[in-house]
């Protein structure tokens, strides 16, 4: 097997268990004969040694590939994306001089280091997704890596991430059913005992006329999505409407969910990442948005809507009835209430409120969550062999 050259990337600080484990990845692919280059965050000294630290392309290539990604590349989704992830109060001026720049830098490192594979944390994100786009604009294939669904694991998968990955949105064909079955039933009886939130949130106070509540009042919360790094931005673009089919962003999801009946109270939940709108408040006289802790809202609630974050998860394992609108990770997985059109919204939500959680959406989770254990995850520690995991991203390498 001829060596492949794979570019690695690390976009946050990880904790001392996170970095053996993202090093327990670096040596699952050097035992498949990988030689392995890590491009991230700088603070972690672990990787130093495989860092790329010297330079070299050939000018003519270097010329030629610049052109054609500047030429091609999706500017509109990029400086979109870009202009959100910086805090309005930062003196950085967003246009398509920065992303010059950046493509630039990638499409340098790209003649230099010459890829198989470029392994791109989260390419939604502005982060490297530009540096995955120019990779595949330069005719090198992309993989994605990112936190996992489950404590103690990554996501590597060669189609990318959240809307674009190959579990979201779309129903799974299990080929162990009834071990899968046995394995999540144990995953779901530890996380059940565990917050899988990543982000130590403050609890807030809500206001009297949301904590009191009579029966004819439906209690929903809505936790959103990260608008910026999930792909969400622009409006108009694919990436977003397979996150939001049918709303421009999270808070036209909340205030559509408000309208559709005078009787529900609605607190929308932001993403803690790139949330710009620190102070909650009131959306509409029954709306209301709070930065408050996932874990103290979910018992608030007695429907949870929820199409695209993990804190789907948070919402079965605290008993409460999940809606997705048209998207989400347990989308299509017989776990939740589904709303395949705007007109079903009330009705949906109205019939999870009634129903509660079946016991056949419980175990159909358990099912996927063993699937997501033992099929789809990457798992560090001594848990379990990853080797199906890397060769299916080593089968990727051009």
């Amino acid at each position: 097997m001829a060596l492949k050259t794979i570019v690695l990337t690390c976009a946050p600080i990880l904790n001392e268990a996170q970095t053996q484990g993202f090093m327990q990845i670096i040596q699952d692919f050097e035992k498949r004969q990988c030689r392995i280059v890590y491009y991230g965050n700088v603070h972690n000294t672990a990787f130093y040694s495989y860092a790329n630290q010297k330079l070299s392309h050939h000018k003519i290539f270097y010329k030629f590939s610049l052109y054609w990604v500047l030429w091609q590349i999706d500017r509109d989704k990029w400086l979109s994306r870009l202009k959100s992830h910086h805090p309005p109060a930062d003196n950085v001026v967003i246009g398509f001089k920065v992303l010059k720049t950046i493509i630039r830098a990638a499409v340098k490192y790209f003649c230099s280091v010459k890829p198989d594979l470029f392994i791109c944390w989260n390419p939604h994100s502005p982060t490297f997704g530009i540096w995955a786009d120019t990779a595949q604009l330069m005719g090198i294939p992309v993989a994605a890596v990112e936190w996992g669904l489950l404590p103690e694991t990554f996501i590597l998968d060669k189609d990318g991430t959240l809307a674009a990955s190959r579990i979201f949105n779309r129903s799974v064909l299990y080929n162990s059913p009834e071990r899968f079955f046995t394995i999540g039933e144990k995953v779901y009886n530890d996380l059940q005992k565990q917050s899988i939130s990543l982000y130590p949130q403050a609890t807030e106070a809500l206001p009297d006329s949301f904590t009191h509540t009579d029966d004819s009042q439906v209690r929903i919360l809505l936790i959103g999505i990260d608008m910026v790094d999930s792909g969400s931005l622009p409006e108009n673009h694919n990436d977003h409407f397979g996150l939001l089919p049918f709303h421009r962003s999270c808070t036209h999801q909340a205030l559509d969910i408000a309208a559709a009946d005078a009787n529900f109270k609605v607190i929308y939940k932001p993403h803690p990442s790139h949330n710009f709108d620190k102070q909650s408040g009131e959306l509409a006289s029954n709306c209301w948005m709070s930065n408050s802790n996932p874990d103290q809202l979910i018992k608030w609630a007695d429907v949870i809507v929820c199409s695209g974050s993990k804190m789907e998860f948070s919402a079965l394992l605290a008993g409460k009835p999940l809606v997705n609108i048209g998207a989400g990770i347990l989308y299509k997985k017989g776990c939740s209430y589904e709303v395949d059109e705007p007109a079903q919204l009330k009705h949906t939500i109205m019939q999870a409120r009634q129903h509660g959680v079946t016991l056949e959406q419980i175990q159909a989770f358990k099912q996927f969550l063993g699937f997501l254990l033992d099929d789809y995850l990457y798992v560090y520690g001594d848990v379990k062999d990853n080797t199906v995991i890397i060769d299916r991203i080593v089968q990727h390498c051009k």
